[in-house]
């Protein structure tokens, strides 16, 4: 599993950037968010925690995982690998915290992922990028809204 931390500032205040994040959950939004995300369906929901099922692709190839998603707003934004039968590793999960930094949000960022078929020395890099994709993402539809 690779575990690592990371800090980052998104450009906008919390409450905005709260707008996106909350729209998560929703099937009918998160492809509009995430193009990567082809379909979610909803399997569960208790409070403020989730249970998602999403196809998505990924370095070219369809995958379907099952994600437990816990949204905490506006402090935390968690989410867990539950099943995949695809590159993302059951158990891999990432924490997103959040606090106010001038103009914008400050995201304080744990991760503990493992890919499939991907080499370890790899892995750290290309999580990476795929985090800060989603991000331009959620600034992208945030700018629609």
């Amino acid at each position: 599993m690779t575990h690592f931390t990371m800090e980052s500032v998104f450009p906008a205040p919390r409450e905005q950037l709260w707008r996106v994040l909350k729209l998560h959950p929703e099937d009918d939004q998160i492809g509009r968010i995430h193009p990567n995300i082809l379909s979610q369906r909803q399997i569960s929901r208790e409070g403020n925690r989730w249970v998602l099922e999403r196809k998505m692709r990924l370095l070219g190839r369809n995958y379907t995982t099952t994600w437990a998603v816990e949204i905490t707003p506006p402090e935390m934004y968690n989410w867990e690998i539950v099943a995949s039968d695809g590159l993302l590793v059951p158990g891999s999960h990432v924490e997103n915290r959040y606090t106010e930094a001038g103009e914008g949000t400050k995201v304080s960022t744990t991760v503990e992922m493992s890919l499939k078929g991907i080499p370890g020395f790899l892995q750290s890099w290309l999580i990476k990028r795929n985090l800060s994709q989603a991000d331009d993402e959620d600034l992208k539809y945030l700018r629609k809204m």
